[in-house]
């Protein structure tokens, strides 16, 4: 069986690293992306099985990005767990109702989200 792939968006490069290193150990092959701008073509030629997505970040936020994904047929079916300093309910709301499986606010237990994923990547194995 392959190795599940994981895209990672963040502007925060201590983030990107204990994503990096827990996801690498639980035997996920991961991509990080600092740079928002360039996550749609970056997602289109890594074609994760799972995003985790920051939602505030310089130039493009995780909302927008979202919204992107959710509009290309390319991407729009690839679940996404958002990793964010905020949890007003609002946000948390305006993230689901964006079709996001998962929500953690920063600081995060890794082993948490680490069910999570193994939840959702299982549950997606489910439908294909």
């Amino acid at each position: 069986m392959s190795k599940k792939r994981i895209f990672v968006v963040d502007d925060q490069e201590e983030v990107l690293s204990l994503l990096n290193d827990s996801l690498t150990e639980n035997g996920f092959q991961v991509m990080l992306c600092k740079e928002p701008k360039k996550v749609l073509s970056s997602i289109k030629s890594f074609n994760p099985d799972l995003i985790l997505l920051d939602l505030l970040m310089p130039d493009l936020g995780g909302f927008e990005i979202c919204e992107i994904l959710n509009s290309d047929p390319q991407t729009h079916s690839i679940p996404i767990i958002i990793i964010s300093g905020f949890g007003d309910l609002g946000d948390v709301k305006k993230a689901y109702k964006l079709g996001v499986v998962g929500y953690f606010v920063k600081p995060f237990a890794l082993s948490d989200l680490n069910k999570e994923i193994s939840k959702v990547i299982a549950n997606k194995e489910k439908l294909l």
